[in-house]
């Protein structure tokens, strides 16, 4: 995996143009219109309520329990991406 930062957006016939940079060279991609696009922000548990959508990171112990380390939950109708 390359970490890229944005250098450029610019609207594009079908989507949107990105520009990404990037340690040793750039790159331009496009986006389709109506691709999602999402952020992770903190929140806390009033999120967890039946029939929403979830995605986790868990680690299981050598005794078979897990751990969650990272939760992800829709809010808004928007999922977390798979």
């Amino acid at each position: 995996m390359t970490n890229a930062n944005v250098a450029a957006v610019v609207t594009a016939s079908g989507g949107h143009e990105l520009t990404l940079e990037y340690k040793g060279g750039s790159q331009k991609i496009l986006v389709p219109e109506g691709t999602p696009i999402v952020i992770t922000v903190p929140a806390d548990r009033s999120l967890l309520v039946p029939g929403t959508y979830v995605l986790l990171a868990a680690q299981v112990a050598s005794d078979g329990t897990m751990t969650a380390l990272r939760i992800q939950a829709s809010k808004d109708g928007v999922r977390p991406p798979q």
